[in-house]
């Protein structure tokens, strides 16, 4: 029955629902289990996720928010890895809205095709890469430079006002 929810959750945001909001602690909870995690491992299915579940805590207490808390840590991983964030994971308060805003903004399934083309693109080959850029150019995306980025910068200076 949970797989037929969490599929159910899934479609509703592959057929345009907004990603639902979380807690920020929730965020941040994935990111101190992952960061502490060894590479390799992260490309484990669920292995962040899992301590998450466990801990009542930060657990999801649905699973449109167990899809939600996958989704949008999909969607800020990226933007940790490239370094956009660093100069707000520096300090604790700031880090703080990092999270707020990985939990809060506004972002659909077109922020995570995005993401997910960012991060696919990491391992593939030059001629995939141009290729792939070139589609998404002709779609209207920059994989450079994707729009979620903005859109994390824009949640983070919300957070801080």
């Amino acid at each position: 029955m949970e797989n037929d929810d969490l599929k159910a959750a899934a479609e509703r945001i592959n057929a345009g629902a907004q990603i639902p909001t979380i807690e920020p602690s929730q965020s941040e909870h994935v990111w101190e289990v992952l960061s502490r995690t060894p590479m390799d491992r992260r490309k484990e299915p669920d292995v962040g996720f899992t301590p998450v579940r466990g801990n009542p805590d930060f657990a999801p207490k649905s699973p449109d928010e167990q899809v939600a808390l996958m989704t949008r840590y999909a969607l800020l991983d990226p933007r940790l890895e490239r370094g956009l964030l660093n100069d707000y994971m520096k300090d604790e308060s700031a880090r703080k809205q990092v999270f707020a805003a990985a939990a809060t903004i506004q972002c659909d399934k077109n922020d995570l095709a995005e993401a997910l083309a960012e991060r696919l693109m990491r391992d593939a080959s030059p001629d995939v890469v141009e290729q792939t850029k070139e589609e998404a150019k002709i779609a209207g995306w920059d994989i450079d430079r994707p729009k979620i980025g903005d859109k994390f910068i824009g949640g983070i200076r919300s957070h801080c006002s």
